[in-house]
Order: C-alpha cells, then sequence, then structure tokens
C-alpha cells in the first residue's frame, strides 16, 4: 500500500494486536475500518466511536491537496473531526490522518477524549 501524500511504500506496526499503516517519510498514518474496530475491541471501549460513524460527518471544501485512497485509489472526501480536517474513502475503506494531527487533538487541553481511541493514537504517535 502506498501513502496518499508522497507515494511512498506504507510500512505496518502493530500495538496491540492492531495493525496501522505508517509513513516513515511524511509520518502519517492509515486507519481501515476493521483496524478501527479491533482497537475498539482491544480496549474495550464499546463507547468509542467507530470510522464508520466518521462517515455521518458531512464533508468539507477546502484548499488542501486531493489524496488518492491507498485501497482503491479514489479521491478521498475532506470531513471536519475535532476541529481538524481529516481524509476519508468515499468507499468507507478507512480515513487518512497527516502527521501532527493526533497531536493537535491532546492540544485541546481537555478531557473529552479521555478512555477513547484518539487517546490511544496519541499514546502510540505522540511523544
Amino acid at each position: 500500500m502506498f501513502c496518499p501524500n508522497c507515494q511512498k511504500e506504507l510500512i505496518v506496526v502493530e500495538r496491540d494486536n492492531v495493525e496501522l499503516d505508517y509513513c516513515p517519510f511524511c509520518k502519517g498514518f492509515w486507519f481501515d475500518n476493521r483496524e478501527w474496530d479491533l482497537l475498539c475491541e482491544g480496549l474495550s471501549l464499546n463507547s468509542g466511536k467507530p470510522i464508520g460513524s466518521l462517515y455521518s460527518i458531512p464533508k468539507v471544501h477546502v484548499k488542501e491537496g486531493i489524496k488518492k485512497c491507498p485501497i482503491c485509489s479514489k479521491s478521498m472526501e475532506k470531513f471536519l473531526a475535532y476541529n481538524i480536517v481529516l481524509d476519508r474513502c468515499p468507499d468507507k475503506h478507512g480515513v487518512w490522518f497527516d502527521e501532527g494531527e493526533v497531536s493537535r487533538l491532546f492540544a485541546r487541553g481537555d478531557d473529552s477524549l479521555k478512555g477513547t481511541p484518539v487517546q490511544f493514537l496519541g499514546e502510540v504517535f505522540v511523544k
């Protein structure tokens, strides 16, 4: 699978039996629906929001370059989650996080993300 940003090959990183597709060059990562569900199950986060629910968030139009889904190569759509513009596959293959987007979630300074899959991602990718 290739990075939607720099088209370099993604590597697989694993934690708690959850595999993430990570780009060591631009430091973004791909999270498909299956991986998100495994993460929620593995951390007993039944109240976590699977990526599927993120497809109910309306898409937004911003002046960012279009990225292609690493699974199907279709142009991904932009959507706003936690005031961060993310990219998702229109065929619901998953969501792409650019470098620093997880870190920005934790810069919010509140406790609303405690116990969520987003907090786990921060533990993996934020120093």
